[in-house]
């Protein structure tokens, strides 16, 4: 018995002794964390990148990424989205209204090293005209020139009087001594923005595994203050299920475009907060306009329905849709529906001739153009070619609710008498079908900058083949789009922004089909400093500036901020413990090692 007694007590003061010093290597670590251990901030998304390559980006992921690398001349506000400083400083224009001066931040360096100057402003929006780069060239109206008079001054000349420059112009600074190594438009394509990504932004990218992840390390010299988070890490997921575990989990820190299902399941989660944010995408089913009257679609070819650009035919299709079923069942209430192509409160118009839901009237509409049944089977043949009435239709593997409401409009369709082919692509295939024209109808999205200027841009004919949905092309509103670059009033730039609206909704060329409430989540019992973008029902990541990702700060393990929080110092009560009970264990030991030689002894 006193064998085991010992024996028992040498392991428990063993045990006791060597979980003593576990304890206290443990506070160690915790009160003192390694120097090289890095802060790292995690994104979850379903929407995987192609390219980031500034100049030719496409994808929201990407923008979101070329965001947090590159700055832009001028940027929005945080508080209500007005125009704000950026790279650019201050400016003023001059009296007859042709010349635009800016004083340009000085101290400012690349992620290389190299100084940056106006001179890599000029260069830029110098090479997007001289190349003709279609994604940025209509921020840039009646340029005459562009020139930096020396390295903190900017000079910006019209041949048309136009504020232009104040919209602001959303084009990324690229560096001079980098982009000027490229032959043309076409040699500068074949980069994919990584390796080598020069910016002057708040993250650098340093590592790109295609259809995993990416990773951007803090830029410490940051003009704009260095970024709390060491690494902004964004994942990709391959549905929005598996993300959401991965945030529940504490895998990611952050999920984006949240589906309403899955952002109500998160509702009551101590360790998660939700963000409504106001409305600052519309997905729409777009129509193919191609025709030989559009310099592109001649050049390259075309292959579509002949119905797609057939004005009443689009109609009968409008009235087929029911908006408010796909906000209720799709969106469960998290949206509204859509009408007109910019969200802005400011700019938005509302349709006085608004198009309802009416299957009746799509019958009346489609039977009055010549779109009959003939042989009594339920589906209509096309006026001229008897053909049957079936379309091509396309929906996205990355974002399932255009899936779904696929799904609620062929069956819309199909009971006005036509027929669907509907096939899902993703992104990367989508984007190749919509460049060779070869396509009826899609669903898709639009990302919608706070300023209408670039969005009512992309109708226009000469972004045929660059942002063109459609290939639309209407001369009218080509021109009256031109005039809305150049009017000497606020109050005259609105109603051209109105009337250009109005112009796309009664044309169609794209059905608005809801606009989407902004879902975000968070661990936020591991993160905090986010602001909102405006500061009512606005985003809270991913915004126009670095009001958030410069500022997002880990919380400490006693709920303070920061990443290295300082407590009052010296061994926690717990080590104590664990050091006296060995002591006293091990002395109890010894005094049963005394007590048997002393019997041994007698």
């Amino acid at each position: 018995m006193r064998r085991m007694v010992r024996v028992l007590a040498l392991s428990l003061a063993t045990a006791m002794l060597a979980a003593g010093v576990f304890v206290v290597q443990a506070a160690a670590q915790d009160e003192s964390p390694a120097e090289d251990e890095k802060v790292t901030f995690t994104v979850g998304m379903v929407n995987d990148a192609i390219t980031f390559n500034p100049m030719f980006m496409i994808e929201t992921p990407e923008y979101a990424t070329a965001d947090l690398v590159y700055d832009t001349f001028l940027t929005w506000a945080q508080d209500d989205m007005s125009t704000a400083p950026n790279l650019a400083e201050s400016w003023e224009q001059s009296e007859d209204g042709l010349t635009w001066t800016f004083d340009i931040r000085e101290g400012i360096t690349w992620h290389d090293g190299t100084p940056f100057t106006a001179n890599d402003i000029a260069f830029t929006f110098n090479w997007i005209i001289d190349e003709g780069v279609g994604a940025y060239i209509d921020y840039l109206p009646f340029t005459d020139e562009i020139v930096a008079t020396d390295d903190t001054t900017l000079v910006w000349t019209t041949t048309t009087p136009t504020s232009a420059p104040l919209y602001p112009p959303y084009i990324y600074i690229v560096p001079e001594h980098i982009f000027s190594g490229y032959a043309d438009k076409a040699d500068a394509r074949k980069w994919k923005g990584f390796p080598d990504a020069v910016g002057t932004g708040p993250f650098e990218l340093v590592e790109w595994r295609r259809g995993d992840f990416w990773r951007l390390e803090a830029n410490p010299d940051y003009w704009g203050g260095a970024p709390v988070v060491d690494e902004f890490v964004f994942r990709v997921f391959q549905n929005e299920e598996t993300m959401v575990q991965a945030l529940q989990q504490g895998e990611i820190d952050f999920a984006d475009e949240v589906p309403p299902s899955l952002f109500q399941s998160m509702e009551g989660d101590p360790n998660i907060t939700l963000n409504e944010g106001r409305a600052t995408t519309f997905i729409q089913m777009s129509f193919n306009q191609c025709t030989d009257e559009v310099d592109y679609c001649r050049d390259i070819g075309w292959n579509h329905h002949p119905a797609t650009t057939d004005p009443q035919f689009r109609l009968a299709v409008e009235h087929a849709i029911d908006r408010q079923v796909l906000v209720d069942r799709i969106k469960l209430g998290y949206g509204t529906p859509g009408t007109t192509v910019i969200l802005d409160p400011r700019w938005h118009h509302d349709p006085p001739n608004v198009v309802t839901h009416d299957p009746e009237e799509a019958r009346r509409i489609l039977e009055e153009a010549g779109y009959v049944d003939s042989d009594g089977d339920g589906v209509r043949e096309t006026p001229g070619t008897g053909e049957p009435l079936e379309l091509r239709f396309i929906v996205r593997t990355e974002n399932p609710d255009t899936i779904t409401a696929g799904e609620f409009i062929s069956e819309w369709l199909r009971d006005v008498g036509i027929v669907t082919q509907t096939e899902a692509l993703n992104d990367s295939k989508l984007t190749d079908t919509w460049y060779s024209n070869d396509w009826d109808m899609y669903i898709w999205g639009w990302g919608v900058e706070p300023d209408p200027n670039f969005q009512l841009s992309s109708y226009t004919t000469g972004q045929c083949g660059t942002w063109s949905d459609t290939c639309y092309s209407n001369p009218a509103y080509d021109e009256l789009f031109s005039q809305s670059q150049s009017v000497e009033t606020v109050e005259e730039r609105e109603a051209a922004v109105a009337e250009l609206q109005q112009m796309l909704y009664d044309d169609r060329p794209e059905i608005v089909l809801w606009y989407e409430t902004y879902l975000q989540a968070y661990r936020s019992d591991r993160w905090t400093g986010f602001v909102q973008q405006p500061s009512e029902q606005g985003s809270i990541l991913f915004q126009y500036g670095h009001y958030s990702d410069i500022n997002i700060t880990p919380i400490s393990a006693d709920g303070g901020s920061g990443a290295g929080s300082e407590d009052s110092g010296g061994i926690p009560a717990i080590v104590w413990i664990g050091l006296v009970g060995a002591v006293v264990v091990i002395g109890g030991v010894m005094l049963l090692r005394r007590r048997r030689e002393d019997e041994d002894e007698a």
